[in-house]
């Protein structure tokens, strides 16, 4: 990037992370940067009029485009979408300028608008463990095979095979649950056996949170319940989303999830967009633990059912 680009930049430079804020499209609407925009990668235009706007090239496929400015800049062409954000956020990009950003928000580097020639497609997400990797803990052995298999059975028989999971939605301020089909589709309960929930809760105690505080340097000092699930066959899948983003759960830190039958379902595997396309699948029994602030998605099932018992850390 140019001086006088690093000029008009401000503050933001290649390399750094963007700040979250609220975008306003033209229609009234909003929605944040980081909630709605990470995991993929990005155009972000500032164009100074509308000459400028009018002239923004096409993004190429896969990358998501936003014209944005304190005034969100209606003259772009399709697929970009304009929208407005605050004038200190704006200005901490700079005017008359297109960044690319990776799809952790990071900037990557700026080009001077009008764009006179193509600007090369963003590199491929890595998918080789040679590459970037999600800042995510494996814990091999948690749950011993008789417990996991303990609690299928739990499940499926003496909780009648749980209930249509549903999402905590805000409107008008109120907190509501209801099942949307396009965010997830599992079946869960928390567990009514407090035999099988203190033998869960051992275990952690021994196994887990040790690793824990050694690998992440924090002590847990609160669990939310315990909760068993299910994600059938071409019915089981929890798109993109984050642990910690509504009010009734900010208090999460840590996510802390055990696989209880590896190898008898196809799919649902972790993916963390944020971090490249690998996938992660632990063996039977193994925790894996992040954090509730990663961007991260549970890959539909295409054969069998996928069990697991999840809870939060704080």
């Amino acid at each position: 990037m140019t001086e006088a680009a690093a000029a008009a930049s401000g503050q933001w430079l290649p390399g750094d992370r963007l700040p979250d804020v609220r975008l306003r499209s033209a229609d009234g609407g909003s929605r944040t940067l980081h909630a709605e925009f990470a995991g993929a990668p990005l155009w972000l235009a500032t164009p100074v009029d509308e000459a400028d706007a009018r002239a923004l090239p096409p993004p190429p496929p896969g990358v998501v485009a936003l014209v944005v400015g304190e005034v969100a800049p209606v003259a772009a062409p399709a697929p970009w979408l304009p929208v407005s954000a605050d004038p200190r956020w704006c200005a901490g990009l700079g005017h008359g300028l297109l960044w690319q950003v990776d799809p952790n928000l990071r900037l990557q580097g700026s080009h001077t608008l009008p764009i006179v020639a193509a600007l090369a497609p963003p590199a491929p997400p890595a998918e080789s463990p040679i590459g970037l990797i999600a800042p995510v803990l494996q814990v091999p052995g948690v749950f011993e095979p008789a417990l996991c298999a303990a609690l299928i059975r739990h499940l499926e028989i003496d909780c009648g095979g749980g209930d249509v999971s549903a999402v905590m939605v805000v409107e008008d301020g109120q907190q509501r649950l209801q099942v949307d089909p396009s965010i997830k589709q599992r079946r869960e309960v928390i567990p009514r056996d407090p035999e099988l929930d203190a033998r869960m809760h051992e275990r952690l105690m021994r196994r887990a949170l040790p690793e824990i505080a050694r690998v992440f340097n924090f002590e847990v000092k609160r669990r939310d319940p315990f909760k068993l699930l299910a994600y059938p066959q071409d019915a089981g899948y929890f798109r993109a989303h984050r642990d910690n983003e509504t009010p009734d759960v900010a208090h999460r830190r840590f996510a802390l999830s055990v696989n209880l039958n590896h190898g008898d379902y196809e799919g649902g595997e972790f993916r963390y967009p944020e971090f490249g396309l690998q996938r992660f699948s632990p063996a039977t029994g193994t925790a894996l633990v992040f954090s509730c602030s990663m961007l991260h998605e549970v890959l539909p099932v295409v054969r069998g059912t996928r069990y697991a018992m999840t809870t939060f850390l704080a």
